[in-house]
């Protein structure tokens, strides 16, 4: 028998979350009113069934995964180490301040960790606070810079995390990290959230690759491709999200350098 669950919401920036019906095998999520797709979370959650999976092969496939990003991780830290030292002196020049830009996000188990990019928005305008609700990487008013312009629609700014790979915080593929106060909130909002902490967020993911980048599309989309990526992950998976990221960043890059 289902259950009405009406009226939930955490802020008044989002769109409140209604959840239509509840039952054991599923459940839709509504923002605004209107559908946005389902997460299906079966009888067991993404946790159970990584937890289902017998130890020996849980192992291997981690230590599998591991030594694919450390790999990727160094590669792409000597090929685009040129690049990144260009794209710095015209971050430096472009706009005042660092040419760094950290922050705290949240990664596997919940621990969280210092995230790194190359900084594409004025120093003292960054979004801290608020929602990822309704804002795209390429706009965000008058807080991203002229280098910022060019770095986000290519996904240029996003190359220091390799070195957050390098150290264990992330893997190259995996759910995007968010802020502590957005987990919290998605958590109490969102059933089954918590779930994408069970593997290492990544730089790009099974999200990414449909589209949803940013905050430009609801939460609830981008969870469900996020726990069905944890529930059905494979090193085959991980090397199709990779080859569909490197043709979407080479296909953007020509387009931008066109402009």
């Amino acid at each position: 028998m289902p259950v009405e669950i009406k009226g939930w919401g955490w802020h008044d920036r989002v769109h409140p979350a209604e959840v239509v019906a509840v039952t054991q095998s599923e459940m839709t999520v509504s923002l605004g009113g209107a559908s946005t797709g389902q997460v299906t979370l079966g009888a067991r959650s993404a946790a159970d069934t990584l937890a289902a999976t017998p130890r020996r092969g849980h192992v291997v496939l981690r230590a599998t995964k591991r030594c694919g990003d450390i790999v990727f991780a160094l590669v792409g830290i000597v090929v685009t180490a040129p690049l990144v030292v260009v794209l710095s002196a015209l971050i430096r020049l472009d706009s005042k301040g660092r040419v760094l830009f950290r922050q705290t996000r949240i990664g596997r188990d919940g621990r969280p960790f210092r995230l790194v990019k190359l900084r594409s928005m004025h120093e003292g305008r960054t979004n801290e606070g608020k929602t990822n609700e309704g804002k795209s990487r390429a706009g965000q008013g008058g807080r991203v810079t002229r280098m910022g312009r060019l770095l986000r629609p290519m996904g240029l700014d996003e190359l220091p995390q390799l070195w957050n790979v390098l150290l264990g915080h992330m893997s190259v593929v995996g759910p995007r990290p968010e802020r502590p106060h957005l987990v919290a909130a998605y958590e109490a909002t969102l059933p089954g959230y918590a779930d994408r902490h069970v593997v290492r967020p990544g730089i790009t993911g099974w999200a990414q690759i449909h589209g949803l980048r940013g905050g430009d599309r609801p939460i609830s989309e981008r969870l469900q491709f996020d726990l069905e990526y944890v529930r059905t992950w494979n090193p085959a998976k991980d090397l199709l999200i990779l080859a569909l990221t490197l043709n979407a960043v080479w296909r953007d890059t020509r387009r931008e350098l066109r402009r």
